[in-house]
């Protein structure tokens, strides 16, 4: 039984060093995930003001386009004016006149308007989007990074495996089935020491019973409260010399 549990404290070794280094690996995905959802925001707004400014320019084409319908109205009617005879029909066309005169100083203030807006809306545009570029570039290196180090992550967990086999061949099957139960109930960790007394894995205290039974090195002990198969320290000690 002494070989059985120290072929468990060394397969716990390897499997927690495997499993920590495989769970840092699982964890790069969603590192990335964060840092390209960094740019989203920046997205959604340049998504916003290209909107905003292609409302602008809708707007000038239809002003524009309207203007000149008035204008060539404009032009006919003062022509028209110098044929009138009847003061009546003569001063209701100037009316109209002067108001189609009106309307296009009015839309031609509205024009300025927009130009103005066009220009500033393309500078914050501009903006952003050298902002972008400058994020993308910064993500993308950070994100070659990351999975760069995910290969590296998954390298090592593979070489910290080596040596596993063997471990598991030492190990009866209905104890190797009940440690791999332990390790998937216990994040990956079915294994603990007892040191002063008290279970490493938990914490709490062992029976004293128990500790007596422990050291007879004869049987496989479980914690009480944390269920994890304990190993006495006073086994690694003897073991190394220490």
């Amino acid at each position: 039984m002494r070989e059985t549990l120290l072929a468990l404290y060394e397969l716990q070794k390897i499997d927690t060093n495997a499993y920590n280094l495989t769970q840092q690996a699982e964890e790069i995905p969603r590192q990335i995930h964060e840092l390209e959802q960094s740019l989203e925001g920046l997205r959604s707004e340049l998504g916003t003001l290209n909107t905003e400014l292609e409302g602008l320019r809708h707007e000038q084409r239809e002003i524009e386009a309207k203007n000149a319908e008035e204008g060539e109205k404009h032009r006919k009617w003062k022509t028209r004016l110098h044929d009138i005879k009847s003061p009546r029909e003569y001063q209701a066309l100037s009316r109209e006149v002067e108001l189609g005169e009106r309307q296009i100083r009015e839309s031609e203030e509205r024009l300025l308007e927009l130009m103005t807006a066009v220009e500033e809306r393309k500078k914050v545009i501009d903006s952003k989007t050298e902002e972008l570029r400058a994020g993308e570039t910064v993500v993308s290196s950070k994100v070659r990074a990351l999975r760069e180090k995910q290969a590296s992550f998954k390298t090592e967990a593979e070489a910290a495996s080596q040596g596993r086999e063997v471990l598991v061949k030492k190990i009866n099957k209905r104890v190797l089935k009940r440690y791999d139960d332990l390790r998937a109930k216990r994040n990956g960790v079915a294994v603990a020491l007892t040191a002063e007394g008290a279970c490493t894995g938990c914490n709490m205290a062992v029976r004293p019973q128990q500790l007596v039974e422990m050291l007879r090195f004869k049987t496989i002990e479980r914690c009480a409260i944390c269920q994890r198969i304990l190993v006495h320290e006073q086994l690694l000690q003897e073991e190394t010399g220490e």
